[in-house]
């Protein structure tokens, strides 16, 4: 593995591990991992499937508990919160974007951007302006009063990070966020993402099989069998691709 030093992170694992299970049954998701990424960074989180990178995004977004090891938040030692200590922690500092969009069909683009927002029990006032702001951001302003049922697949997904963004996240993890879109869906929300990154800011955490998808990150880490096999830039690991003209991501 060939560790990068990320400035200042956001993000500290130290030799976290993650098993399902108990005795012979047991199953090890992670093994020993270590892990910093950097505030404003975008990370693409790769490997095959089985490999642990759905259980690492898990457990960075305080959704999983780690069997073992450090868990550093901001500075904040997170791992063993506990599950309504978790969940406060992760509606202020931590958002996620899915390949199932997971827009509610009875309320306008609008009302779907409020929503966490309301949870969070903002003003109304003050919901209303950061949901604009944040469609205002992904370009669906005037697109604010319609439904989930009245737009495209690729407007459903800005949205959807509109909603993701509008409460000032730290850190966004997306989960395969271009799986269900056609390519030039994929690529306008690609190209929003880092977009969003350089303009906020934010952190991104991408989970994906598909290379095209890694390579708009800064940087790729891939997991096997639940370990950290390779880490680098994406230079780095493009030009390692195309020396053997045999590895993806």
């Amino acid at each position: 593995m060939d560790a990068r030093p990320v400035g200042d992170p956001l993000v500290q694992l130290r030799g976290i591990s993650k098993l399902y299970g108990r005795g012979d049954a047991a199953v090890r998701a992670l093994a020993e991992i270590d892990l910093d990424i950097g505030r404003g960074e975008m990370v693409a989180l790769v490997g095959p499937s089985g490999s642990g990178k759905s259980t690492l995004m898990h457990v960075l977004g305080l959704l999983d508990r780690p069997s073992a090891g450090s868990y550093r938040l901001s500075g904040q030692e997170v791992a063993r919160l506990s599950g309504s200590a978790a969940a406060r922690l992760r509606g202020s500092r931590v958002t996620f974007v899915f390949q199932a969009i997971h827009l509610l069909p009875s309320l306008t683009a609008a009302g779907n951007v409020e929503l966490p927002m309301a949870y969070a029990r903002l003003p109304r006032a003050q919901r209303r302006t950061r949901a604009r702001e944040a469609l205002e951001r992904v370009g669906l302003l005037d697109l604010a009063q319609r439904y989930p049922g009245q737009v495209s697949g690729g407007q459903a997904q800005r949205i959807a990070i509109a909603r993701a963004v509008a409460g000032g996240p730290q850190l966004l993890l997306a989960d395969e966020p271009t799986g269900a879109l056609d390519r030039r869906s994929g690529q306008t929300v690609l190209a929003l993402f880092q977009e969003l990154h350089q303009r906020l800011g934010l952190t991104v955490v991408t989970v994906t099989h598909d290379p095209l998808v890694a390579r708009h990150a800064q940087r790729i880490v891939q997991l096997e069998d639940g370990r950290i096999v390779s880490d680098a830039p994406v230079t780095d690991r493009l030009l390692a691709d195309g020396a053997d003209g045999e590895r993806t991501a």
